[in-house]
């Protein structure tokens, strides 16, 4: 049977109004989208330059959404209208996806950035740390390369220092608190010293009950109040707050007498005060000159 032409469908006849309005609304979708394809590509074309391997793909997925504004002057005006609505609602939803697959590969480009930058700070406290312990090695190095002797015997007199003798310089001390007139032992032992601006590790020379001169690069003003900890012969440790009362600064002059710090203690607790006074009392003082 032959179909009669009235029965055969066709493309409705719309007015041009109609079909303007359709294609200016289209022609904006479609340049949002490309607009976002643009920002996406950008973001994706970032991380491929950081040597993300996945945002090269993402690139490439990226342009296959971009569409063009089909030719609506036709007599098909409206069949294409349709079939690029249909489209452009296919390609955001393909949009969608591959922006969601970037963010993912955003997050773990952060995250890698993230533990690289947690290494390097690790990195940099450990090499802090070993360059603090190589001076501190040296410290005890050149102590150990000069020890103190003290004379021996009830019958031992004070060493009298040669004329001209440098003692390298030495800042002005504080008026002298009790304890200081008690008898100086020679002793060589780590300390740990720190204050409110400073931490850091030197080596002590001699020892009293009243304080302890500790040799160090790193000085302190007189009168900073510290914290030192230290040990005793035997592993007796030792926590004693204590004031800085005088320093003695580098002297090129004199390269075998240490820098440092004498600091006098101000608070001790009474074990480790007993365990002072029995080390002290247990050695042969040093004498100095007045």
């Amino acid at each position: 049977m032959r179909l009669r032409n009235s029965a055969v469908p066709g493309v409705d006849p719309v007015s041009g109004t109609d079909i303007g309005a359709q294609a200016d609304a289209l022609a904006r979708s479609i340049e949002l989208l490309n607009d976002e394809v643009h920002a996406l590509s950008e973001r994706a074309a970032s991380l491929q330059q950081a040597g993300h391997a996945e945002a090269e793909w993402l690139l490439a997925r990226f342009q296959t959404h971009r569409l063009a504004l089909p030719d609506l002057s036709g007599p098909s005006a409206r069949i294409l209208l349709q079939a690029s609505f249909s489209a452009l609602e296919e390609h955001r939803a393909g949009l969608a996806r591959d922006a969601s697959e970037l963010e993912r590969v955003e997050a773990a480009a952060e995250q890698a950035r993230a533990e690289q930058a947690r290494r390097a700070e690790v990195a940099r406290k450990e090499a802090e740390h070993a360059r603090a312990r190589r001076e501190a090695e040296a410290a005890r190095q050149r102590a150990s390369a000069a020890p103190v002797s003290a004379p021996k015997g009830p019958s031992a007199q004070a060493r009298p220092r040669a004329s001209g003798q440098p003692l390298g310089k030495m800042s002005l001390a504080v008026a002298a608190g009790p304890g200081r007139s008690s008898s100086r032992i020679p002793m060589q032992t780590q300390v740990d010293m720190t204050s409110d601006s400073n931490v850091f590790t030197g080596f002590s020379t001699n020892l009293s009950e009243g304080g302890v001169f500790v040799a160090t690069v790193n000085l302190l003003p007189v009168g900073t109040p510290v914290d030192l900890t230290f040990s005793l012969p035997g592993n007796t440790r030792i926590a004693v707050k204590g004031e800085v009362r005088w320093t003695r600064e580098i002297d090129d002059r004199t390269p075998d007498v240490f820098p440092g710090v004498g600091v006098r203690f101000v608070e001790l607790g009474v074990d480790a005060a007993q365990a002072l006074h029995r080390f002290v009392a247990s050695r042969e003082p040093l004498f100095y000159p007045d």
